[in-house]
């Protein structure tokens, strides 16, 4: 009979165990999804931004023509703070550090779920990360030829005034203003070769977006496709 209590006993402890793992499955599940949908949201957000903020960057590489005379300086000015408004975008990794720390992955009992975690958080660190970094690099170089090619005080005031939105039209005067009283130092032989290296430089930043765009969608992918079998493996919604 004492054998049978201390069995009984054990078994009702392991049950009590068990149960208390699987609500701790579940909830990581749950806050999981709520870490991907609010990522998946950020993302779509971030992309429309950088494909409206290309726009801004072809309008300035489209403005800057050589002989320096050809060049759209009031085009360039009203598109630069916008084109070159840095927006990026980190993912919340608050359920995956969580699995990782506190050795939470052997919970999930759904091994699909748990590689398909494990393989999104490898191309986050591995590949994204990566992408990022070097379009940081692009974007670091450009903007230190900018303040040597371009008056920094004119975007400012504008900036000012408008933050990243495109000024109207109507402030083409204004704009144009400043550009005849606020004059660069450099030589016009100087000017010319730092407006050309900006161009090189932004034509570079501008065709390194296609890595960007490549790894943001298929993370936006690898997201959708991970709210979808977890919500299917765990009857989330």
């Amino acid at each position: 009979m004492l054998f049978l209590a201390v069995f009984s006993g054990f078994l009702a402890e392991n049950f009590r165990e068990h149960q208390v793992e699987h609500h701790r499955e579940k909830q990581y599940m749950i806050t999981m999804l709520e870490d991907l949908r609010a990522d998946t949201a950020l993302l779509h957000k971030a992309l429309d931004y950088w494909n409206e903020r290309n726009k801004s960057v072809d309008s300035v590489a489209e403005a800057i023509r050589i002989p320096l005379s050809k060049t759209d300086l009031n085009k360039i000015y009203r598109h630069f703070n916008r084109a070159l408004d840095y927006y990026s975008f980190k993912y919340n990794d608050r359920t995956i550090a969580q699995l990782k720390n506190a050795g939470g992955f052997r919970l999930l009992r759904e091994k699909d779920v748990a590689n398909k975690i494990i393989a999104y958080d490898q191309f986050i660190n591995d590949a994204v990360v990566n992408i990022a970094a070097e379009y940081h690099q692009f974007y670091m170089n450009l903007i230190g030829l900018m303040n040597k090619a371009f008056v920094q005080e004119i975007i400012n005031r504008i900036h000012e005034k408008y933050n990243n939105n495109l000024p109207p039209y109507s402030e083409s005067t204004w704009i144009d203003s400043m550009i005849d009283t606020i004059r660069s130092p450099y030589t016009d032989r100087e000017q010319v070769t730092a407006i050309f290296e900006f161009k090189n430089a932004l034509l570079s930043f501008r065709n390194n977006f296609s890595n960007m765009s490549w790894g943001y969608t298929h993370l936006l992918k690898y997201q959708e496709e991970l709210i979808s079998l977890i919500s299917e493996k765990y009857h989330l919604k």
